[in-house]
């Protein structure tokens, strides 16, 4: 369990880490305004890349009774990616300029390359080879990382950077996801197999809850950038993507520990399920108090170091980012504890209503608190939508 654990977070923060370079990059090689357009093109794209993944591997990983074949999770995930890209051409261009919808459409097959990955990594977890997925996303972050160095050097065109990482992160999709996990178990396609639609129906919910999931990050990223400009939105984007790799690490280590949830229910050790769950919530109380202490000690360093000194101009924005993350991924947590209890259509409809809330309060709160707005929003409804969650989890533990 150990290596297991070591091979998947290695890999899910070496990438996370490469993202986040390549984030940092665009700020000193170009300016930030070209970082404003750069997170703008990941979010739309990682909030309709909730279609490419149909919020399936939650529900795949804990499928212990095989009720669905790899195949058929393979065959659903090329349907859902071919539908993803469909939308989001024309989502692209209500973003607010042509170049933003370009970089957009540029991006996107980035996404779908790791959707497309992340069934095989479904697969692979299901069979314990985890260091699979380590190096898949090892040679992924190397690739991107080394190509937009060097050709954003070379050119200064970020639009064509984006084009070029996004063909050879499927070139490593094909060859090295799809490749290694062929060896493990049988692949065919069968895009008409009634199965699937089943699939797509039972794991409907956990869609509809990724996409107003990512929607809330989407829409206030944006929403900052039509009210406060896109260089404004550009600085903001820069302090909040080291943070990420926060985010990234502790949702990868707490996911190797859903599997053995399930189980748990499926051998009804409701008594081991509730211990359990315990102490992954006492897990992440520690890891967010270390992560808020080490912010508050070395944030003003790290941030000049990366950013450089005008960042501290806009330093105000970095605790607010810290709270906001955390919470995020804590909201994570709670949707993966949810999908083991099988409880989709609760956690679908109660993200739904949490975006509702949300979009009535996001303008008004930039308008407020100004860029922080951002961050003051999102952390009210994600605080709304934890205290809903853990009630739904108390009350179908104890009914257990």
């Amino acid at each position: 369990m150990k290596k297991d654990i070591a091979w998947n977070t290695f890999g899910n923060i070496f990438y996370g880490f490469c993202t986040w370079v390549i984030s940092i990059i665009v700020v000193r090689m170009g300016s930030f305004t070209d970082a404003g357009y750069l997170s703008i093109a990941m979010s739309t794209a990682s909030t309709w890349s909730a279609v490419a993944l149909f919020a399936m591997r939650n529900y795949q990983i804990t499928d212990v009774e095989h009720e669905y074949t790899d195949s058929q999770y393979v065959s659903s995930r090329v349907i859902s990616c071919i539908a993803a890209y469909v939308i989001l051409v024309f989502a692209a261009f209500m973003s607010g300029s042509v170049y933003q919808a370009l970089c957009i459409i540029a991006f996107m097959p980035v996404r779908l390359s790791e959707a497309y990955s992340d069934v095989f990594h479904g697969i692979d977890q299901m069979n314990d080879r985890y260091d699979l997925i380590g190096k898949s996303f090892v040679f992924r972050g190397l690739a991107t990382l080394l190509i937009f160095i060097v050709g954003f050097r070379l050119s200064d065109n970020l639009l064509l950077m984006l084009l070029i990482i996004a063909i050879v992160d499927f070139a490593i999709s094909i060859i090295w996801d799809y490749g290694k996990t062929s060896g493990i178990t049988t692949i065919r396609l069968h895009l008409k197999d009634s199965h699937i639609f089943r699939l797509f129906l039972t794991c409907l919910p956990l869609m509809l809850y990724t996409l107003f999931f990512n929607l809330i990050n989407n829409m206030a990223r944006t929403i900052l950038q039509q009210m406060k400009g896109t260089e404004l939105q550009g600085i903001y984007s820069s302090i909040s993507n080291p943070v990420l790799v926060v985010q990234v690490m502790a949702t990868t280590v707490f996911a190797v520990f859903l599997p053995g949830l399930a189980h748990m229910l499926e051998e009804k050790d409701y008594g081991g399920f509730r211990k359990r769950l315990l102490q992954i919530f006492a897990a992440y109380a520690g890891l967010s108090a270390l992560v808020i202490i080490l912010a508050q000690l070395l944030g003003k360093w790290v941030l000049v170091l990366l950013l450089g000194d005008e960042i501290l101009a806009h330093y105000d924005i970095f605790m607010p980012v810290i709270i906001v993350t955390l919470l995020n991924g804590f909201v994570s947590v709670m949707q993966a504890v949810l999908v083991a209890l099988r409880r989709q259509w609760t956690l679908s409809i109660g993200m739904a209503a949490v975006f509702a809330v949300f979009m009535c309060i996001v303008h008004p709160g930039i308008s407020h608190w100004g860029v922080n707005g951002t961050s003051y929003v999102q952390s009210i409804v994600y605080v709304i939508y934890i205290i809903f969650a853990l009630i739904v989890t108390a009350i179908s533990a104890r009914k257990s």
